[in-house]
């Protein structure tokens, strides 16, 4: 479709988001009114823009034209000229102001205003002082207007609006200067994308801001894609060489720069030089500090008679705890650092409970946590105490420079005598570090997981490194007890973990494999049971109670190509659902949906009944792995209301690149996450997927009941491949250092 273009006089702001840009207003084209919809920011009524952009019709408002691009036009005449200022659009005129300065300059006011300012001292009401900061604010406007045009060359009109806004009317010359600062600066563009307009002012490619930008980036996308905290020196010069397209000896220049200006961190483990981005280095070696610091401490509750507190609590709830059980119960109340690990139904939660009550008994003060919503929720729920999650317990809030950061840290640490976190194995390095930051000498620290489920999605490897270190108590619970022998689920997840094949033809229980050879059946397969069988013989929601999960996002049976598929089957559009497009995704309303990003200024609120917002009932943060519906879409504000687990947040369309359509996940993000039934499709993924820890983790996600469906060898082959990616992490090393 070829690009319409409109001129007009902008009569009305209708509504203008002072975040993204995103405006609602009408102009004046061609003599008649025309609604404008897209991201314009900074325009004021009275000014001309040219849009370019096409007309659409709104379901509910009409006709109107959606702009793709947009530029202004200085008002010419006296009377455009007198509502551009009329409208506020300057600090320091009003209406009445604006009519003295039209009256006494006409045409010639905005000529005035920015190159001969004293002038307007002659105006009643304006003093020399004044003058001058009216011409200083519309020079500002002036260069915000040149840096959008410059910036529209690369970039869309959101990404515009955050450089502006980060850099100010001096954007042109840094970008100039370096546009390499841009995907340091900047969330949303790339290295790629700053080379490319490097590239395109003729940078050279050995040049050492070039350099320097590819290996921090080479390292974060180890970081963000690898879980690797450091990458041996001989590798990053070799492949950040290749990639680049210079010599090794130059990238070896750069990284010397960039270790000498504090950028980069280089260090040795085994004989081998290794290289860090400087806040992995610190955190890894912060870590290890802090955890031997805590598990130095001498704790009173050794004398208060721990084999007395665990026999009452036996009394009180008619229960006999296993030798095992004891063990990490004691650990956990006798020493300042315990790890308490084992996989499902082996009574992690009943040493939870007893812990707790020991504490309650011995008037400790203490608080539940785990990495995500979710899992605190199923903490909070299996304990019958507070759980909460990691970022809330540490107070995610903005400081004194208006930067998100965590209000809990060595200065302001948390008050609590103990703390126990649960899915440890979710827990990388960054989030860890914020953690003990906060935690004051004299605490029982008290870790909580299942070593065999896969690493965290982010960097490091804390709680295996932590194990593996031998620094620390460590308990493992290895017997499964009596009502869990019961779930073929936990049978099998177990068996899995050994290595050994699980029961596929059980009959009449929770675990369930359906042999299918070809993919378009199986996905088929998945469709009829989600949709329709499953809702049929069991009661459940097909959307809220039935998780696919799978190993992968391509392919037929990635999460990509189900998720359109599961959409067409369970919410198709009816004619009444409002959409809103980002790229091919199409989200709906009533859709299940995953932030796939942390999001720390997202605002939500709990009520909901629609009762007014209160301290209490609002909070900030929708964090990565979060799952929700779409409650509704407002294309005209390009805004939907999603309900996260009852955090109902209104979500801008300029976001919608954190998130994904959530019908099926894959194993790496369902970590932490009951699900009352879980299917999962078994082919021939590709070889890096096809591992035992990860059809483990998928397994023991399933509450209820699993449905394994797809190939018998397949499976076999995950079950006996027990590779695990190496990742790049020195915690271990300096925990033994110390």
């Amino acid at each position: 479709m070829t690009d319409i273009v409109l001129d007009g006089v902008v009569e009305e702001i209708i509504y203008s988001n002072d975040e993204n840009g995103y405006t609602v207003c009408t102009i004046n084209a061609m003599g008649e009114p025309v609604t404008l919809v897209g991201i314009m920011p900074f325009i004021n009524e009275g000014e001309t823009i040219r849009a370019r952009g096409s007309w659409q019709v709104h379901a509910t408002f009409g006709r109107q034209f959606h702009v793709d691009y947009f530029e202004k036009k200085l008002p010419t005449t006296s009377g455009t000229i007198l509502k551009y200022l009329s409208s506020g659009a300057i600090k320091g005129i009003g209406p009445v102001t604006a009519e003295r300065i039209v009256s006494r300059y006409g045409e010639e006011s905005l000529e005035v205003i920015e190159n001969n300012p004293e002038w307007l001292s002659d105006i009643r009401g304006i003093t020399p002082k004044k003058a001058l900061e009216i011409s200083e604010t519309y020079r500002m406007q002036f260069g915000m207007r040149t840096v959008m045009l410059y910036c529209n060359r690369f970039f869309g009109p959101s990404l515009s609006v955050k450089i502006f806004k980060r850099y100010g009317s001096g954007a042109i010359d840094i970008i100039e200067n370096n546009p390499y600062v841009l995907c340091e600066d900047i969330e949303g563009i790339s290295f790629e994308k700053a080379d490319k307009i490097a590239m395109d002012l003729n940078f050279a490619y050995n040049c050492p801001e070039r350099i320097m930008a590819g290996v921090i980036h080479f390292l974060q996308v180890a970081a963000y894609n690898n879980g690797h905290c450091y990458i041996p020196e001989d590798i990053l010069l070799k492949n950040a060489a290749s990639r680049l397209k210079v010599s090794p000896a130059e990238v070896g220049k750069i990284i010397g720069d960039l270790v000498f200006t504090d950028k980069l961190v280089k260090s040795e483990i085994n004989g081998k030089i290794i290289v860090f981005l400087k806040e992995y280095f610190d955190a890894e070696k912060y870590i290890a500090a802090k955890l031997v610091s805590l598990s130095e401490v001498e704790f009173p509750v050794k004398l208060c008679g721990i084999d007395e507190q665990i026999d009452m609590l036996e009394e009180t709830y008619d229960l006999g705890y296993a030798e095992e059980q004891k063990k990490a119960i004691t650990l956990a109340v006798t020493n300042g650092v315990t790890i308490i690990t084992g996989g499902p139904g082996t009574g992690k939660t009943t040493v939870i409970k007893a812990i707790i009550d020991i504490f309650d008994n011995l008037k400790l003060s203490f608080m539940l946590a785990a990495p995500t919503g979710r899992a605190a929720k199923r903490m909070s729920e299996a304990s019958g105490h507070e759980a909460k999650t990691i970022h809330r317990l540490l107070e995610m809030g903005y400081g004194d420079s208006h930067e998100m950061r965590f209000m809990r840290d060595d200065s302001n640490p948390l008050p609590y005598k103990a703390i126990i976190i649960d899915e440890m194995s979710m827990v990388d390095t960054l989030l860890m570090y914020s953690l003990l930051k906060a935690v004051k000498s004299g605490t029982y620290l008290i870790l909580i997981g299942d070593v065999d489920q896969l690493p965290p999605v982010g960097a490091g490897n804390c709680l295996s490194d932590i194990i593996k270190s031998g620094r620390f108590r460590v308990c493992t619970l290895n017997k499964i007890f009596r009502q869990a022998q019961e779930s073929m689920i936990i049978v099998n997840a177990h068996s899995i973990n050994d290595g050994i094949m699980p029961q596929l033809d059980t009959k009449n229980s929770d675990f369930f494999f359906i042999k299918r050879e070809r993919a378009v059946d199986i996905r088929d397969l998945i469709i009829d049971l989600t949709s329709k069988r499953l809702p049929k013989t069991y009661g459940v929601d097909c959307i809220d109670d039935i998780q696919i999960i799978t190993p992968t996002k391509k392919g037929d049976l990635g999460t990509f190509e189900l998720n359109k598929a599961l959409q067409r089957a369970l919410n198709p559009q009816n004619g009444r659902k409002k959409e809103a497009k980002s790229g091919s995704v199409i989200f709906r309303e009533n859709d299940k949906v995953m932030q796939i990003k942390n999001n720390y200024d997202l605002e939500w609120f709990t009520t909901a009944d629609g009762g007014e917002k209160t301290d209490e009932n609002t909070g900030r943060g929708i964090f990565n792995g979060d799952i929700g519906r779409i409650l509704s879409i407002n294309t005209q504000r390009e805004v939907m209301v999603i309900d996260f687990d009852k955090r109902i947040t209104e979500y801008d369309f300029a976001l919608l690149d954190e998130l994904e359509h959530a019908y099926a996940i894959t194993v790496h993000k369902s970590q932490g996450s009951e699900y009352k039934i879980v299917i999962i499709p078994i082919y021939d993924h590709p070889v890096p997927l096809m591992t035992r820890n990860l059809i483990y983790t998928a397994l023991t996600r399933a509450k209820e009941m699993v449905c394994l469906i797809g190939r018998a060898e397949c499976l076999e082959v995950m079950v006996k491949n027990d590779r695990r990616p190496e990742r790049y992490t020195a915690l271990g090393e300096f925990l033994c250092s110390f």
